[in-house]
């Protein structure tokens, strides 16, 4: 989930250090209470973690209160690796290559670190209803001004980086498009933030990462969004989106635009970028004498690691021998602004629509016109059959879907799960699911010695101890790795238990008449439907 995503109002100070060092200072709270309640063995391991950071220097980034967040949110769905592998999330089940996938599908990001975000939302949705509609609100700006912008002028002077001129209106769509596509030739921001929090970007990826986060918040600054929280004067004019005012105002702001042009004017470019870093500042040695020193301290230490080397490589026997430091840190930090423009690309070209969550007095209910599957859609094209699904908590919240090998059993609860990730239908009205549990397909795994019915018993357990009355459940031949009886038993057992006890919306595809029977036990709550190729 994203830092900006979060719907509190802050409350900010006068004085923007006391408001800092606050923060800090929450943040290290956050980080003490998030490990007092942690179990036993959770603190061990921490413990262990942190000891084994300490020696590369990377243990500091554990202090923030950012670094500890529940696996399990109230914010987010957190989809089993069973669910994202069976419907086909991140990969295909053919290859298991990316493509055909349902992110493959989804993902028009402009650059790298969007498009490891829009990776962490597709197995990740959010489940708070709040939330959920400021990033809609968001996405469906960005479409609409991509259907506004086609009969729009060109606007003048957009491109040019070093412009200080504020367009009062400039368009929004266009803005953006350059905006991400700039930052998408740019090296990776994001990674290259990491290095630089840890202390091990080079002098060049130090200035080519700043170079990059001006350019961008220039460009940003001219949809002149005032900083505050009173955005109706003038940004309200370009634009309407809570979401999108922070997040733009926040790569925009002054303080981030003014730190990062006072930074890049004391910096040598060419100093960077042949790596001496005892140039690398542009001051005077009797504006600074400790600086002077210090770099005579540097170019003497210089001396004695070249005379090291030598003595080194003659040990070792390694002709090619070099001091190296340590890199390669993940991400620590994220771009939303990429995966809305390309959530909002996707709804333009598909033709998506946004999906309507009902609040907390309405009861749970899934209603899908012309549910589409993203992935076969895109593959057949015009010869693909939509499907609709309606379930309601108070009258029909139970399918049994039947009918033979090869009917198009699947494509009709596919299309439900994936549209609750994607909105790919023609209408939908919905609450908001706390998670999606599946059981489809076989699978084994002999190096563990789990059998095909094995695995079928423990993800059907799983999801009988994981699910609520907000979620989807989908089971899909349950039983088939045993004995007619006994698979007719099991599934029939499972399916009562998560009518009686769970409540929540099923789709069950069976082959076993006798499960249809426990619509007698049920009635008014299980519907049955047969599907076959004609």
């Amino acid at each position: 989930m994203s830092l900006y995503e979060n719907m509190i109002e802050d409350n900010r100070g006068d004085n923007e250090k006391q408001t800092t060092e606050a923060k800090e200072q929450g943040s290290y709270h956050l980080a003490i209470e998030g490990v007092i309640k942690m179990p036993d063995l959770a603190v061990e391991a921490l413990a262990l973690t942190i000891r084994h950071l300490k020696q590369f220097g990377f243990d500091r980034m554990l202090c923030l209160g950012a670094s500890f967040r529940p696996f399990s949110s109230n914010m987010e769905m957190n989809l089993s690796a069973n669910t994202l592998q069976q419907l086909e999330v991140l990969r295909n089940n053919s290859d298991g290559s990316e493509s055909g996938s349902l992110l493959h599908i989804m993902n028009l990001t402009l650059t790298i670190y969007g498009s490891r975000l829009l990776r962490h939302w597709v197995t990740h949705p959010l489940r708070d209803r709040n939330m959920i509609s400021a990033r809609l609100d968001a996405v469906s700006e960005i479409a609409e001004c991509m259907g506004s912008y086609k009969d729009s002028q060109h606007v003048s002077g957009l491109d040019e980086d070093d412009s200080e001129v504020a367009i009062v209106q400039p368009h929004l769509y266009h803005l953006l498009s350059t905006v991400l596509t700039a930052l998408g030739r740019s090296p990776d921001i994001e990674r290259g933030i990491t290095r630089i929090f840890h202390r091990t970007a080079t002098a060049s990826e130090f200035i080519a990462v700043f170079q990059a986060i001006l350019a961008a918040g220039k460009r940003l600054k001219r949809l002149c969004i005032r900083e505050g929280h009173n955005y109706d004067e003038v940004g309200s004019k370009t634009v309407k989106s809570v979401l999108l005012k922070r997040l733009i105002l926040a790569a925009s702001s002054s303080n981030a635009v003014g730190n990062a042009a006072k930074l890049l004017s004391t910096l040598n470019k060419e100093a960077a970028e042949q790596g001496d870093l005892t140039n690398l500042i542009i001051i005077s040695d009797d504006q600074f004498p400790e600086v002077a020193r210090a770099r005579e301290a540097v170019q003497f230490a210089k001396k004695n690691l070249d005379s090291l080397i030598g003595m080194y490589r003659k040990q070792l026997q390694r002709r090619n021998l070099e001091f190296m430091s340590v890199s390669g840190t993940t991400h620590l930090i994220e771009l939303p602004l990429d995966c809305l423009f390309s959530f909002a690309t996707l709804l333009k070209n598909k033709n998506y629509v946004r999906p309507i969550f009902v609040d907390g007095s309405e009861p749970p209910q899934i209603n899908i016109c012309s549910g589409r599957h993203p992935v076969l859609e895109t593959i057949l094209q015009d010869n693909f059959v939509r499907n609709d699904t309606n379930l309601h908590a108070d009258k029909e919240y139970c399918q049994i879907i039947t009918g033979p090998n090869m009917g198009g059993k699947k494509l009709l609860h596919s299309p439900s799960c994936s549209y609750c990730l994607d909105g790919s239908a023609l209408s939908a009205k919905l609450h908001v699911l706390d998670g999606i549990h599946t059981r489809m397909g076989a699978s084994d795994s002999i190096q563990q010695g789990r059998s095909t019915f094995l695995e079928e018993l423990s993800e059907a357990s799983h999801i009988l101890h994981k699910c609520t009355a907000q979620s989807l459940v989908i089971i899909d031949e349950l039983g088939r790795g045993t004995g007619t009886h006994d698979g007719g038993a099991i599934a029939y057992a499972t399916l009562y238990h998560l009518l009686d006890q769970k409540r929540c919306m099923v789709l069950f595809v069976t082959h076993y008449p006798k499960i249809a029977e426990i619509k007698t036990e049920f009635p008014g709550s299980v519907g049955g439907h047969t599907m076959f190729h004609i």
